[in-house]
């Protein structure tokens, strides 16, 4: 994971926040605005043969190029993790091959099954392979070599065989077959992968390149690639004895890895990118009795049942059925018996500690209802590999947690061969000696149409394996700051990274030609001027135009721009109700702060309400609906106090105030309402005027945005789609896209639009009809027609560039033209990339920043690792608090207007200043982010409509 550094401390709770107030219409539907005389009407019927022909006929395959190399700015030269790679021969020669691997059943292999089964083959084919390193090959269906093999007869594909274990199979050795077919020469020549027509783009020479770079760590007769596993882009160093790896608790731990991927730069060079990387695995090498006390320990915070104590083992979360005979060769079929609870007493829990241990665990230990249900969704999943068969190992994918051991019936047959009636406890105790815990539940592994159950026991969890659900929040917190280091701690763990790979020492890159500069590519960046900030000019004690230092500017003295007025509020609180004179000290301080900010706020709240539990939180909302609805007065804003940070009780604060009774809400953390201080109250009344329809400040003006956003008028949109993870897709979690745009010329005040689609769907569905009512709602507030209209698209990546700019791009055209037949405003459309691993360092320590030494807010690179011939640069907006700070990639997709990289450049820098919620930069434009909080939070109110957990 890459570290988080960008954003301001958030005084309430740090996640997604409705857009409202200035940031939400208050205006009527779109369709009333197309009779306002503005000239904006039509329908989709309206639209004639010659305008449908004219969006049938766009060129969206011609990506926009670069106008030009930008000169604003202070020149600073800045080193960044990208490697220059030279290729022995000019115009390198490879041959490629189509590879299958066939296994004999219908499972489908995985890559490094795929990898076991391809070089085993190669290593007994020595015929066809007299050189094992003069052989790349991707793990899937690619396969090249320096020069063309010789096959018998001059054919050109060819079927090896050959006798592989693999774990996932029931037999020992499984008959598996390598068919080759020539697929032909392929010339490594980078100027046809960066094409700006995306029909002739080629990726082969590229994708060559990563492949090679990887072979040695992904190869099994190299020595060294035992000690790393793969995943996708990324090889991680396994950990030994804990080392390398940090506890997460709950059988997890986190592995640091490193990150390759080979690049096309200015010049036509190419780059290898190298960068740290983290992931969550689970713990390699324990039992999944290990795991289950893990996993319980982590839940109950090590102390949920002390040393004998006592306590019901309720089984009826089972239930009952009757399963049929067959099964696997090591699992048990077979129905289940109904059972009665018992009562036991345990000491299996550490004495000093309190936390469930597996070396205390007693023969009649067993799970409460709770703790199954705990420990069931944990294994749900999760992949095993068997342990109790001398030198024969199996993995399997586990359904489900079942009854235990012995009380798991099933009809088998015992050592004479008779058939009978046995528990699993029984036939394991027979076979292979009785079990330790009989008394624990079983696995149900394998398909889900079989019954196949193993005791705990005898598994081990696989490894490695990644951990794909959800973290907690203490876990998360943990990752940020292990990972977070500062920028000269991860220049130099990316060097030493090169290095402990030996690329110049790998017999792979050596037979085809390619070497590696161990020192990181040098580049000349610019630092731009920051804007300057306008506040309420009514101010007597300061200046009302502020000029940002460090990314940053200073709250005191400022008045808000526009200030919002809160008749009345009410609040909620989930702490002790003896902490009520902390609350009236908080109340008193934040009058204090918005009545100095001029904001109209009360001194004290309407009601002031106790909860214990989110259930209370949805009571005390109807109770506050009610009691202002009894008095014909109107809540203005409901503020809750909440003891931690719990994404489920604020959810539930956010759903109550969003989706059920429309009244704003502000939640705050009870650690800052403790230690309440004039910077916190600021912070918040940011976000308290905001929801409100107050506008805190604005951008002052310079030469370029005055000209481009403001004397033209300008539509600036943003839009971001959220998917659900790989565990929501299983639940059939649709993807949530988000369009905010401005509803002002400065731009300042933002409305939105949310938009469901098919999961996992890139491109907006359903843009038109959102950038349509985007485009009314500005005219509506401005009585201006947008002029120009300037996209930021997040999320995004290279591979997605030609269908969502076709989608996307047809859809804002339409809208316009649905809109007015002759209404045609030059569009500009730009992709922002957050999720890449291109890091700067500055060459020289009197340039880096803060005590992280980052590169300073404003720097722009759009030479040397940017594109050789599209419209792309790295900008850095913001200031690195923690940890490393990660540059910004725009991608110029379309220009209409035609921009200088100076001119786009500045817009997009002046944009970053313009997100109300904090005094400082961020790392994305102000609509972007503001998309990103619109399409987060509306996922977490579909997913608990959907009653998703």
């Amino acid at each position: 994971m890459g570290s988080s550094n960008d954003e301001a401390d958030d005084s309430g709770i740090n996640s997604a926040e409705h857009l409202s107030g200035s940031t939400s219409d208050r205006k009527s539907s779109p369709s009333s605005g197309s009779r306002c005389g503005s000239g904006l009407t039509g329908s989709p019927r309206d639209l004639s043969p010659p305008l449908l022909q004219e969006l049938a006929c766009m060129n969206l395959r011609e990506l926009a190029s670069r106008p030009d190399i930008g000169h604003a700015g202070r020149p600073i030269p800045v080193r960044s993790n990208f490697f220059e790679v030279s290729v022995a021969n000019r115009g390198m020669m490879v041959i490629q091959y189509h590879v299958d691997v066939h296994h004999p059943g219908s499972r489908r292999l995985d890559r490094d099954e795929n990898r076991a089964v391809f070089w085993k083959v190669v290593m007994e084919h020595k015929q066809f392979f007299p050189n094992k390193f003069a052989v790349a090959y991707d793990g899937a269906h690619q396969m090249y070599t320096p020069a063309t093999i010789d096959l018998p007869d001059g054919r050109q594909s060819i079927r090896l065989e050959s006798d592989v274990s693999l774990a996932k199979d029931s037999r020992e050795r499984t008959h598996c077959a390598v068919s080759l077919q020539c697929v032909g020469p392929v010339l490594i020549d980078l100027r046809r992968t960066r094409t700006n027509n995306l029909d002739e783009r080629i990726l082969t020479p590229i994708q060559i390149i990563d492949i090679l770079f990887r072979q040695s760590l992904t190869c099994p007769f190299v020595e060294n690639a035992a000690n790393f596993c793969a995943f996708k882009s990324s090889c991680y160093r396994l950990p030994v004895n804990g080392a390398m790896a940090l506890d997460l608790e709950g059988g997890k731990e986190m592995w640091t890895g490193f990150f390759s991927s080979a690049h096309v730069a200015a010049g036509w060079k190419p780059l290898l990118n190298i960068d740290v990387t983290h992931t969550v695995f689970y713990k390699p090498h324990i039992s999944m009795v290990e795991f289950m006390c893990e996993v319980l320990n982590e839940r109950s915070g090590h102390n949920s049942r002390p040393p004998n104590s006592r306590d019901d083992r309720n089984y009826s979360v089972y239930h009952n059925s009757t399963g049929g005979l067959g099964g696997a060769r090591d699992g048990y079929s077979g129905g289940f018996n109904r059972h009665i609870r018992q009562r036991r007493e345990y000491n299996s829990y550490d004495s000093n500690s309190g936390a469930l241990s597996s070396e205390r665990l007693y023969k009649s230990f067993s799970l409460s209802s709770h703790e199954t249900k705990v420990f069931g969704e944990a294994v749900k999943g999760i992949k095993v590999r068997t342990c109790h068969r001398a030198g024969v190992v199996r993995v399997y994918r586990v359904n489900s947690l079942q009854l235990p051991a012995d009380q798991l019936w099933f009809q088998g047959k015992d050592e004479d061969g008779n058939e009978r009636r046995m528990t699993v406890a029984a036939y394991f105790g027979e076979r292979y000696g009785e079990l330790k815990y009989p008394k624990l539940p079983c696995l149900h592994v394998g398909p889900i149409t079989r019954n196949i159950y193993f005791p705990l026991e005898v598994c081990m969890l696989d490894t490695p394996q990644k951990y794909n659900k959800k973290l907690s929040e203490k876990q998360t917190s943990a990752i940020i700051r292990a990972a977070a280091v500062d920028a000269t701690s991860r220049e130099q763990r990316i060097s030493a990274l090169c290095e402990q790979a030996a690329f110049q020492k790998d017999p792979f890159l050596k037979e085809f030609g390619l070497h590696i500069n161990p020192k990181m590519c040098e580049t000349t960046a610019r630092v731009l001027n920051p804007p300057r900030i306008l506040f309420g000019e009514k101010n007597r004690y300061s200046d009302p135009v502020v000029v940002p230092k460090d990314g940053a500017w200073s709250l005191d003295n400022q008045r808000l721009y526009l200030p919002a007025i809160c008749r009345s509020y009410s609040l909620i609180a989930m702490v002790n109700p003896l902490e009520q004179h902390t609350l009236e000290t908080f109340c008193h301080a934040l009058h204090h702060k918005a009545t100095q900010m001029g904001m109209g706020f009360p001194p004290w709240p309407d009601l002031l309400k106790y909860a214990r539990t989110k259930d209370d939180i949805v009571l005390l909302f109807n109770e506050v609906s009610t009691e202002y609805r009894q008095t014909g007065t109107t809540c203005d804003l409901l503020l809750v106090i909440l003891p931690s940070k719990n994404s489920d009780v604020y959810m539930t604060v956010k759903e109550c105030s969003d989706m059920v009774h429309g009244i704003m809400s502000q939640c705050v953390l009870m650690k800052n309402v403790s230690r309440i201080s004039t910077a916190t109250c600021a912070n918040i009344v940011l976000k308290i005027n905001m929801k409100l329809g107050g506008i805190n400040s604005r951008v002052v003006a310079d030469s370029i945005t005055q000209k481009y956003l403001i004397d033209v008028p300008t539509l600036v949109i943003g839009v971001d789609v959220t998917h659900p993870t790989q565990q929501e897709e299983r639940q059939n979690i649709p993807s949530v896209a988000a369009i905010v745009a401005n509803l002002d010329l400065y731009p300042q005040s933002y409305g939105a639009n949310v938009k469901i689609q098919r999961k996992c769907r890139e491109s907006v569905v359903y843009l038109l009809d959102a950038v349509r009512e985007r485009l009314v709602s500005f005219y509506k507030e401005t009585h201006l027609k947008p002029s120009r209209i300037i996209v930021y698209r997040d999320g995004v990546s290279e591979g997605q560039f030609a269908e969502v700019l076709r989608e996307e791009m047809q859809g804002i055209r339409t809208a316009c033209l649905m809109l007015s037949a002759d209404y045609r405003p030059p569009i500009t459309y730009i992709v922002v990339q957050k999720r890449h691993h291109a890091r700067m360092f500055c060459k020289y320590a009197r340039d880096a920043v803060g005590r992280a030494k980052n590169i300073p807010p404003g720097t722009i690179v759009d030479t040397g690792i940017v594109s050789p011939e599209g419209f792309d640069f790295y900008l850095c907006s913001h200031f690195g608090i923690q940890g490393t700070s990660r540059p910004t990639r725009y991608h110029v997709l379309w220009d209409d207007s035609k921009f200088t990289s100076d001119e786009l450049q500045a817009i997009t820098f002046s944009m970053c200043h313009m997100y109300g919620r904090c005094a400082r930069s961020v790392s994305i434009p102000a609509p972007v982010y503001y998309a990103d909080l619109v399409a987060t939070r509306a996922r977490c109110h579909l997913k608990r409509k959907m009653c998703v957990t």
